[in-house]
């Protein structure tokens, strides 16, 4: 009896208990998440997460997500507690580092070159003859990394605007590949008047499910909480539904 008391009293705290007021991070991932020409964050990480908002009862929205260099907001979730980040990619590497909410979608990474440079890839063993760019602390660089290249051959850039100095790069011949989500490359170029008729994939390196991650501090009704939301979104096919606008 006494253990059925305990229990139900846990249970009523965690429905009483508000919840914090959350640092809501994001980068530029189209069409997972992007700044319009307006301003504004859309995309469909940003509106999953502000639908799961209002679900969970929160007072916060849209309007209170941050739009920041992956670098830095990578380093903030995983120091301080009350943050969230999307979108974020899950590997072994990052498992223990957050606690997620997800999936909501999947990005594939490859290495995209230059048409006219020719570069064929057999195994990855062969990008040690290249120099390859990376969003520093994106998974295209941990790909990279965990499959033993030398850091001699990779070029990490930072900051808003990472992935077109990372094209203009590739177009310069400053660096001979880079190794990126597929889809969100070819949105950004698409977006900053770039043609990809002059590009070409050369390697899929790995497909990833994209999660929501919370600091690991962020207790665990929480992220139940959270996870219960988007689960009622594929449920009714809110999910499904933003997605397919993009």
């Amino acid at each position: 009896m006494k253990k059925i008391i305990f229990l139900l009293s846990i249970f009523i705290y965690f429905q009483a208990a508000p919840l914090p007021t959350f640092k809501i991070m994001t980068e530029n991932y189209p069409p997972l998440n992007m700044e319009n020409k307006k301003g504004e964050l859309t995309g469909i990480g940003v509106e999953v997460f502000d639908e799961m908002l209002k679900r969970v009862g929160s007072k916060q929205s849209k309007k209170d997500f941050e739009l920041m260099p992956w670098s830095r907001a990578y380093n903030i979730v995983k120091q301080k507690k009350n943050t969230v980040l999307f979108t974020t990619s899950r590997t072994k590497q990052r498992e223990n580092l957050f606690k997620w909410v997800g999936p909501f979608g999947y990005s594939i990474n490859g290495l995209i070159a230059r048409k006219n440079s020719h570069i064929k890839i057999n195994s990855l063993k062969d990008l040690n003859k290249y120099q390859v760019g990376t969003v520093l602390n994106d998974v295209g660089e941990l790909i990279l990394f965990d499959n033993g290249i030398s850091k001699n051959n990779i070029q990490s850039v930072s900051g808003k605007n990472a992935i077109l100095k990372s094209i203009r790069k590739l177009d310069a011949k400053r660096i001979d590949l880079f190794s990126y989500g597929i889809d969100m490359a070819k949105w950004d170029m698409k977006a900053n008047g770039i043609s990809f008729d002059d590009y070409e994939v050369v390697y899929e390196l790995k497909r990833f499910s994209q999660y929501f991650t919370f600091n690991k501090q962020t207790p665990d009704y929480i992220i139940k909480m959270f996870q219960e939301a988007l689960e009622s979104m594929k449920k009714d096919g809110t999910l499904e539904k933003i997605v397919s606008k993009y």
